[in-house]
């Protein structure tokens, strides 16, 4: 009787870890734009009293982007990722990579998103993305404009706009995703730092 009880115990310890094993959900994915860390050298040394300061507001999203869900568009329809998340709001990181990139390319200027205490001759730049949008398949839009607001009262404030695309293909994949993503902010920096003054 014990032999039978204990085969028994088993046999339904062993269906029990089975059926709990068939209804765990795939891993969650955390995933970044690129940053500092994975493709700039970060700058270094002292910076000339006279080196002009860009404050970088943190970038304006539409609030249903403004999160850290992993979305695509099926016409008229959001789709969020079943297991890919990004690591951080949507704006903080298409802010951190904006940084980067203009501080890559204007190695004159401070960029940054927290201006130093006591910056006299500070600019500021504003960045609003009106459409992100990035279909499972197909032709992924950036709409955005930003505003330069120069730290000199005689620099007239300067308001520019862009309208960006990139392909996207295996059918909206999450690393897809991110790598289109990447691809439109790097776009824009681009564009964004061909308008900064000289």
């Amino acid at each position: 009787m014990s032999g039978a009880r204990t085969k028994l115990s088993l046999m339904a310890g062993l269906a029990i870890s089975v059926s709990l094993t068939g209804c765990s959900s795939p891993p969650l994915h955390l995933y970044t734009l690129e940053g500092p860390a994975t493709t700039v050298p970060a700058a270094s040394g002292p910076l000339a009293s006279t080196a002009p300061v860009l404050e970088i507001s943190r970038v304006s999203l539409p609030d249903y982007l403004d999160s850290q869900d992993l979305l695509t568009r099926d016409g008229s329809a959001l789709q969020r990722s079943p297991n890919g998340r990004w690591a951080e709001r949507l704006s903080n990181g298409i802010t951190d990579l904006i940084t980067v990139r203009l501080s890559a390319a204007r190695p004159d200027m401070f960029v940054t998103e927290q201006a130093p205490t006591g910056s006299l001759s500070m600019s500021r730049l504003r960045i609003t993305i009106t459409r992100l949008d990035i279909p499972t398949s197909g032709q992924a839009t950036l709409d955005a404009n930003w505003t330069y607001i120069s730290g000199d009262d005689h620099v007239p404030t300067r308001t520019d706009r862009t309208h960006v695309t990139s392909s996207i293909t295996d059918n909206g994949t999450d690393e897809k995703v991110v790598q289109t993503t990447n691809d439109l902010i790097n776009q824009l920096s681009k564009m964004i730092a061909s308008s900064l003054p000289q």
